[in-house]
């Protein structure tokens, strides 16, 4: 069985289209799923919506689908110009998603489990194994990955949320966060997206999986911006760029 993850696509158009040609090209692949965030953070979050759906994706729920349902963001730490734009960028989404879209968004499942012959166990999911909040970083301590991983630790844990890719072994599990396709704030990765194929190893009885790495074009994604009048442009991968 091979699967496609992807995550955090942000209502990033683009990034999106040059994740899917590429899992196209590297395909055929049994399942795709998008393992939340797909609407906040971009300008075109209700074209981002109708191709994963057009694609049959298996979509999850994220953090940001949860807070679009409720109408309230999580609280954004700092002050200035960019916790303003971060602020006006959730308000514009949610006045311009429709209210069942929302809903049917806030309903996806928080995770996805996965066994072959009786293996051991995949683990997709947003954050982590237990919420759509917290956050796995590469020094977490032990006693918060035991309870980032929940009472029954997969095999291997693939998650987004933190947008920059990471691989970790943690007692028996492997947690990868291949990283984000349309939100990066790293300079050197404005215009790259990350996805990760996910196979079973029936040799070894094992999960194994390969990031793949996806430039974009940031420009395209700004002129949208800018032709729908979304309030957060500045703040979108390669702005500072130009």
């Amino acid at each position: 069985m091979r699967i496609a993850v992807l995550t955090d696509v942000h209502a990033n158009l683009t990034a999106l289209r040059a994740v899917m040609d590429d899992i196209h090209a590297q395909g055929p692949f049994q399942l795709v799923v998008s393992a939340g965030d797909q609407l906040l953070g971009g300008p075109r979050p209700l074209e981002v919506w109708d191709t994963l759906e057009a694609a049959g994706i298996t979509l999850l729920m994220g953090d940001t689908e949860r807070d679009l349902a409720l109408g309230s963001f999580k609280a954004v730490p700092g002050r200035g110009l960019r916790r303003d734009l971060i602020l006006a960028v959730f308000d514009w989404t949610v006045k311009l998603l429709p209210a069942d879209l929302r809903e049917r968004a806030a309903a996806l499942p928080k995770h996805l489990r996965l066994q072959i012959d009786d293996g051991p166990e995949l683990l997709l999911a947003h954050a982590n194994g237990v919420n759509l909040q917290d956050f796995i970083w590469a020094d977490t301590p032990a006693p918060e990955l035991d309870r980032l991983l929940g009472p029954n630790p997969p095999a291997l844990m693939v998650v987004g949320h933190i947008h920059a890719p990471l691989e970790l072994e943690y007692k028996t599990t492997t947690i990868l966060r291949p990283g984000s396709v349309g939100l990066k704030y790293e300079p050197h990765w404005a215009s790259v997206a990350h996805w990760a194929e996910v196979w079973w190893d029936p040799t070894r009885a094992a999960w194994a999986y390969r990031v793949h790495q996806v430039e974009w074009d940031h420009r395209l994604e700004i002129e949208a911006g800018r032709a729908v009048n979304y309030p957060g442009v500045r703040i979108l991968p390669g702005y500072e760029a130009g």
